[in-house]
Order: structure tokens, then sequence, then C-alpha cells
């Protein structure tokens, strides 16, 4: 066995155990980072590594070595061309290539009841060519833009998938997630109504609001698990950011988010899948509900007592995260470590612990990505439970 294999299986065998609440030889590292920091760190630049993946595939393994994870997520890097061509509203790229996605409206109110009674009819006929004006052409010429679309991201994604497969090769980096899906109600609001529609919405016609959030579950579960061949896994996850939450008093969570988010949720942890939830934003009023999910969850925190955090749920998900980036902008290297030091203080007794950032790391500019390197070698050479 090669070094490098035995490197990544030893990664993988960390990982593995420490999300099964078991106690590793260490704390594992994991890198919750968007690719474009990796082009930033090694100097190039990311309106060419948009266009030429090549730049991503050289910059992405330099930076989980140098920055020594023992995991990361799957590439994820939208691609300007592909959405520039088929007239996108709803991801577009700024002055230097990186994509954003604006406040636009991809469904009208009063096409509630078509997407409850037909939800993919409407996602395709209503939805994508709102979204996107290449599909809204007279004729074929709609049909034959959505298939060159759909046909330009099976290709994208694929070459994302192969610099995945590069980095585990060369630098024995495992890729503990393989899809990434929403909760029904984030699905709404951030793909179809918009974050103003949505909060209007609520109080206009909130019987709509929960029927679409059951019409659209089947399809989110089964966008959940088409990414995975074969019988289910507990690696690779399947990852899940929580957008909306943040953003609801406790009786719209209670009433349009957290039904359909936690049946989607247990659902897949039933089948075998493990879930990895993007807990954003301040939970800290809600842990009785993240305890009361099945096992199988690992929870990914923006913020919040990483103390409390592990007395509240350690016993049911592994934790992850909660590691403030600010501090790699603002603090002294010693300051830094310090903070690495309470997080495994407090995370990782009992075992069930991974370290991670509270943010995914965007870009290389504004932060001194030499204290993060500092911290992980900390975690390397601290990090036992």
């Amino acid at each position: 066995m090669s070094d490098t294999k035995g490197l990544l299986n030893e990664r993988l065998i960390r990982i593995e155990k420490a999300i099964n609440l078991e106690k590793p030889d260490r704390i594992p590292i994991f890198a919750l980072n968007s690719p474009e920091v990796a082009i930033d760190y090694c100097g190039r630049h990311l309106k060419t590594a948009t266009w030429n993946l090549e730049v991503l595939r050289e910059s992405l393994p330099i930076y989980y070595r140098d920055m020594k994870v023992d995991g990361a997520l799957s590439t994820f890097l939208r691609c300007p061309g592909i959405y520039t061509t088929i007239g996108s509203q709803n991801f577009v790229p700024n002055k230097d290539g990186f994509m954003q996605h604006p406040e636009v409206c991809g469904m009208l109110e009063s096409e509630y009841e078509e997407l409850i009674k037909d939800p993919f009819k409407t996602l395709v006929e209503k939805v994508l060519p709102r979204q996107y004006k290449a599909f809204d052409q007279p004729g074929m010429l709609g049909g034959l833009n959505l298939a060159k679309g759909a046909l330009s991201h099976q290709r994208h994604s694929r070459m994302l998938r192969e610099i995945d497969s590069h980095c585990s090769a060369t630098v024995g980096v495992p890729i503990i997630s393989e899809n990434m899906i929403q909760a029904p109600f984030d699905f709404l609001a951030d793909q179809l109504r918009s974050f103003i529609g949505i909060s209007v919405d609520m109080h206009r016609c909130p019987e709509l609001v929960e029927q679409a959030c059951e019409a659209l579950y089947p399809l989110l579960l089964r966008w959940g698990v088409t990414s995975y061949s074969g019988a289910p896994k507990r690696i690779p996850a399947i990852f899940m950011p929580l957008h909306m939450p943040s953003f609801l008093n406790p009786k719209q969570f209670e009433r349009f988010y957290w039904p359909t988010f936690s049946r989607l949720v247990n659902t897949l942890t039933g089948m075998g899948y493990t879930v990895a939830l993007f807990i954003e934003g301040n939970w800290s009023k809600r842990y009785d509900y993240l305890a009361s999910l099945k096992p199988n969850v690992v929870g990914i925190f923006e913020y919040g007592e990483m103390k409390t955090i592990k007395e509240k749920l350690g016993k049911t998900m592994c934790i992850m995260g909660n590691y403030p980036i600010g501090a790699l902008k603002s603090q002294s290297t010693e300051a830094c470590i310090d903070l690495a030091k309470k997080m495994i203080d407090e995370g990782a007794p009992g075992g069930g612990y991974i370290f991670t950032t509270g943010k995914s790391i965007l870009r290389g500019t504004g932060l001194d990505l030499e204290k993060l390197q500092a911290v992980h070698q900390y975690v390397i050479d601290h990090g036992k439970y």
C-alpha cells in the first residue's frame, strides 16, 4: 500500500469513528471551505479558474496538503460560462468571477396551487424558464437550450468529481460528502419565492406554504439519494445547509420548517445515510428539536457555546464547527490557538467531535491562513480525546 493510500485510509477511519460518536486516535480536522479559497491561496485568478478547471485541479491539493486536513466536502464551483449561456438570473458572477445568488423570484404567488398539484411540472415549465432565460424561447429552441444546459452541467460535475478523486489520490484527503440538498422550506424560499416573497406568504397564505413544502418533500428526498449508487453508506454524507430558521420566529419554525425538514432528515438516516447539517445562525433555543432527530446526523454549527452544544447534542450527533474564522483576521496566532484549545476542551470529551470552522471559508483574501495552519497543527499535536 502506498503512503498516500495509507494516509487516505487512516484519515477515513479517523472521521468514521468520530461520526459514529467514537474516539479515534486524535481529533479529525475538516476543511469547511469553498474551492475559491484554494485558488486565492495559490495566487491564481478566480475568473481564470472558473473557465479552466485545471487551475483548480492544481490548487486544491496544495491547499489541503498545507492545511493538513483529514477530510473535505465534495468540490463545488459554479462555472460562469454555463450560467451566462443559459441566461441565469438566479446565479450571476461578480467582477472577479465569484458566483452570487441575488434576491430573485422564480415562482409567483398565484402559482402555488400549480406547484402543489404537480411540483415537477411547475419547476420545469414555470420556474426554470423564469430563472434561466435561455429556456424561455419559442418552439423547440427552449427545450434545446435546456438539454444543452443539462449536458454542460453534467460535464462540469464530472470534472469536479475527477478533481475530488485527484485530491484523494495525490494528498490522501477523503471526500466525505457527495451531494447537497435543501429542506423543503429552504428550497421554496431560496429558489422559488425569494426571501421577501416567503416572508409575505407566511402571513398571506400560510396554508399554501405548508402544502407547498409537503409537495416538494418527495422531490427533495429523491434529490438526496441521486448521487449515490448501491446500498446507502454512512460516508459519504448528504450535506444540507439550513438557511431560513434564523429568520423565523418560534411559531413559524414549528409550523413551516420543522415538519418536512425533520421528516426528510429522519427518512434519509433511517435508510442508512448520514446527513451533515450546516446549522447556520444561532440555534441555541432549538437544541431540543435537534436532539429529537434520529442518529446518523452530523451537526456543523456556525454559532453557539460549544460546551452547551456538546451537553445537549453530543450523545446523538457528531459535533463540528463553531470556530470563529474572524479570529484569523483580527487576533494573534497565539490567541487563535487558545480558541482552538477551548473548542477541544469543550467539544471533544466522550468522542464524536471533528474540528472545523463555524463558517465556510469562501476566499483567502483578508484572512491570515498561516494562522489556520498553526491552529490545525495544534489540533494534530494536542487534539486527543
